[in-house]
């Protein structure tokens, strides 16, 4: 459905456009009745900049332009506005012809030249939200009189001819764009392939300060090579031996935590003679008054008893040391364990492979016990 669009009427839409003008220089803000003729867009300029503490002129926000601005801005200043003493109302007085001109599907501007005044309005047939989405035309610009802007070609003198003109417009910018694509593509079609040697040797022409490269470390063929390259691993230190060579300190005392403890003591208890008689008598006395010359003390024998208390004690000690040393062991080993989950979880790995790796573990040690 082709939309009915009513030319601008300047005698109605111009007069209060007029009034409000002079009240630029008597207030920082612009009137309501103005913000209701202008344009969304013009009316949020105006409201965006007004609505702080400045006290500027506001007139020259009517043109987009900041140059024209401060030309209108003195027009405002020249003119005088007098209403006509019977009617009250200011006069619009004799103007150019309207042109139009489509920028697109939904822009539509208006051109109003005045004669009597020396302005140049600019409408914009739009809707207006505070009427209900109603479209009318309202201000989009009010510019200084401008000769070359009346005389423009790409305005019409109708509406209908405005939308032929964009039509137009529209389909040959189409065919510039589809113009350009194709001798673009051609382009791309026509430009050699780049030659993949070319390309990776960029890479070798790099500046001294990229890294040298390696030396590979793969073994060769022959027995002696691969004899040599598996001896200079001889040296690494495994992760999870708790021994380290470069570690060892020079002349440190010897450590009182030897891990035959227990065996020892068990076998020096094994090895001790339980029963020692006294030693033999070397002495040589007289038979007469042998009595009278020596007291012999007869050695009190040890309780049988408290000879076997003695051992149990000591092997009961020994037990409780066996016991604490299998109860770190087992510590030792619980925390390994949770020390290798944390690694594989920070890793990445879930608790599945985890378990079908110690799994999987599990069953070579089974095989190395049967082995040996």
């Amino acid at each position: 459905m082709v939309e009915l669009i009513p030319p601008p009427d300047p005698h109605t839409l111009l007069p209060p456009l007029l009034a409000c003008l002079p009240t630029s220089f008597a207030s920082h803000r612009p009137a309501p009745a103005l913000l209701d003729l202008l344009s969304p867009i013009l009316r949020q300029r105006l409201d965006v900049h007004t609505s702080g503490d400045s006290r500027d002129n506001w007139a020259g926000l009517l043109c987009w332009n900041a140059e024209k601005g401060d030309i209108l801005k003195a027009k405002i200043e020249e003119t005088v506005f007098e209403p006509h003493p019977a009617s009250g109302e200011i006069e619009v007085g004799d103007t150019e012809p309207i042109t139009y001109k489509r920028l697109d599907e939904e822009t539509l501007h208006a051109q109003i030249p005045l004669l009597d005044w020396p302005f140049t309005a600019l409408y914009l047939w739009c809707p207006d939200k505070d009427q209900g989405n109603v479209r009318s035309w309202k201000l989009a610009e009010l510019l200084p009189f401008d000769e070359e802007l009346r005389d423009d070609p790409s305005w019409s003198a109708t509406i209908g001819e405005a939308n032929e003109h964009a039509q137009e417009r529209m389909v040959t910018e189409a065919l510039q764009e589809a113009d350009t694509a194709s001798s673009r593509a051609q382009r791309e079609l026509a430009a050699p392939e780049p030659d993949e040697d070319n390309y990776w040797a960029m890479y070798d022409k790099t500046p001294a300060r990229t890294p040298a490269r390696k030396a590979s470390v793969e073994p060769h063929h022959d027995r002696s090579a691969e004899d040599d390259y598996y001896a200079q691993y001889g040296s690494v230190q495994p992760a999870l031996d708790s021994h380290d060579p470069d570690e060892e300190m020079e002349e440190a005392g010897d450590s009182t935590l030897n891990g035959d403890t227990l065996q020892q003591l068990l076998s020096r208890e094994i090895d001790s003679p339980q029963d020692r008689g006294p030693p033999p008598y070397q002495g040589s006395f007289d038979d007469v008054g042998l009595e009278k010359a020596v007291q012999v003390n007869h050695p009190v024998p040890s309780s049988p008893s408290s000879k076997a208390s003695d051992t149990v004690a000591r092997l009961e000690q020994h037990a409780e040391r066996y016991t604490a040393s299998e109860m770190g062991i087992r510590q030792h080993i619980s925390t390994s364990m949770k020390s290798m989950y944390r690694l594989a979880q920070s890793a990445g790995m879930d608790r599945e492979e985890f378990e079908r790796i110690v799994q999987r573990e599990l069953e070579t040690l089974s095989i190395l016990d049967r082995n040996e």
